[in-house]
């Protein structure tokens, strides 16, 4: 990658940008150390000279002389100066020349304003003086050559520790954000290769478990859901045409059929066969047009509290006739009321599908079976019947479009029913199981109460597969 693009990407930049920050903080730490180290060896310092003025100050006068000579005796005078001088300026003894003019007599340290003192750089001396009462003049400084020596080692040596540290943090910053930037070009080069139609390529997760990581795992869950959306919507108009292309060719032939009709009444029958035709073609648009208006979630302005016990009553009513036709007996057990939230035509629209399939797929002389089940904060619809069931292996796929089983082939239908049911459940957050009653098929539709929440999932019972929408 060219060094102009590099600069310009975020990862890139910001790794400098920390290397950067890290190099300003331990400037910082390093100027300040410095700074407070100084100091505290100046304070130390003037104190020590301080203390030393006042203690020769204290002296008997006629002893000061002896003790100042005494004291030039046992150190070396660039180390401490001392000068006493007469009222006049004139030094009686002490290893300053002359009296410095620039030095107030407060007693204070102050940095000698002359050339030199005492052969010292005035840079070097830090001194003090005062007037005695019997007003000769006496001063004590000091050479901090020593200290200014041990300054610059010490600059020295940060700056040598500092440039090091500098280097490498700026090493570490242009690692970092090199090693960011790959990662994001993988990460581009798989949102590319996504874009390009390869829908099961994934997004790349490393090992650190970092944000990237977390959201790049958010993503792939995301493209696992699309992709099944994508392969359930391949099979889709296959399903549509094949679902559509017999009821139309029941209307073309009825329609030549009464076009080569010679009487009235055979043309009628062509007609009303075509007739037929077209509303079992309607009827599969209508039903995928109420499965995706539901699905987009467009049916929530109706939700309101009802009870469901009513509905199921209102349900086996009206399947009664149908059952008692074809030689089923029907039961019901709900006792209510059962308040729930939710859309009560959409609920009794998916307990109409569930006792439609039931009657269709049990066989005569079995039964089917309405009850209100489970706690009165967790009702359960449920409806089972005595007929061929649904084997295991296909309870995963019932609730899909146009789905119809091997058992079901011979059986008049669209394959839309369990699919609007799950449409249904899912809009309401609603839960779906599937038991094997042996023989027959139990389902269970798990609703939540008005207004309330569950906390937990309901327990399934033995050989019940949880399809939870």
């Amino acid at each position: 990658m060219p060094l102009p693009d590099l600069f310009r990407r975020t990862a890139f930049r910001t790794g400098l940008g920390l290397a950067a920050l890290l190099s300003a903080a331990m400037l910082s730490v390093f100027g300040v150390t410095l700074w407070l180290g100084s100091a505290a060896l100046s304070d130390v310092t003037d104190r020590s000279i301080a203390e030393q003025l006042e203690l020769l100050a204290a002296r008997p006068p006629e002893l000061l002389p002896f003790m100042i000579e005494s004291r030039l005796n046992r150190q070396p005078a660039v180390i401490t100066l001392v000068g006493l001088y007469a009222p006049d300026g004139a030094l009686i003894i002490g290893d300053i020349g002359r009296v410095p003019p620039d030095v107030p007599l407060d007693g204070r340290v102050h940095a000698l304003g002359n050339p030199e003192a005492g052969g010292v750089p005035a840079a070097r001396l830090r001194i003090a003086g005062r007037r005695l009462p019997d007003g000769r003049l006496l001063f004590v400084g000091r050479d901090v050559g020593d200290i200014l020596a041990l300054r610059s080692r010490l600059v020295r040596a940060l700056l040598l520790g500092l440039l090091p540290a500098v280097v490498l943090s700026i090493l570490g910053g242009a690692i970092f954000g090199l090693r960011a930037e790959r990662r994001l070009a993988r990460l581009r080069a798989a949102a590319e290769r996504i874009m390009d139609g390869h829908i099961a390529e994934r997004l790349p997760v490393s090992h650190r478990g970092d944000e990237l990581d977390q959201a790049c795992r958010h993503m792939n869950r995301v493209l696992d859901r699309a992709e099944e959306l994508v392969s359930a919507l391949k099979g889709v108009g296959e399903d549509i045409a094949h679902d559509l292309r017999t009821p139309l060719t029941a209307v073309r032939t009825g329609l030549e059929r009464g076009l080569r009709a010679r009487d009235t009444v055979a043309r009628q029958a062509a007609m009303e066969r075509a007739i037929a035709g077209i509303d079992r073609a309607l009827a599969i648009v209508s039903a995928l047009l109420r499965i995706g208006e539901i699905e987009r979630g467009r049916q929530r302005a109706g939700f309101a509290a009802f009870d469901l016990a009513a509905v199921l009553r209102d349900a086996a009513e009206a399947y009664l006739p149908l059952a008692e036709d074809k030689g089923l007996r029907l039961s019901l057990d709900a006792a209510g009321p059962v308040q729930i939230f939710g859309d009560p035509a959409l609920v009794a629209e998916a307990v109409m599908n569930l006792l439609d399939n039931a009657v269709k797929f049990t066989p005569a002389g079995g039964t089917v079976q309405v009850a209100l089940a489970g706690a009165p904060d967790r009702p359960v619809v449920r409806i089972a019947d005595t007929g061929p069931g649904i084997p295991p292996e296909e309870r995963a796929a019932v609730f899909r479009r146009f789905w119809r089983g091997d058992r079901s082939r011979s059986t008049q239908g669209q394959g839309l029913g369990l699919n609007l049911v799950a449409a249904i459940a899912k809009l309401h957050g609603f839960g779906i199981r599937l038991a094997d009653s042996r023989p027959g098929c139990t389902i269970e539709l798990l609703c939540w109460p008005a207004g309330g929440t569950v906390s937990e999932p309901m327990p399934p019972p033995s050989a019940v597969l949880p399809l939870i929408l």
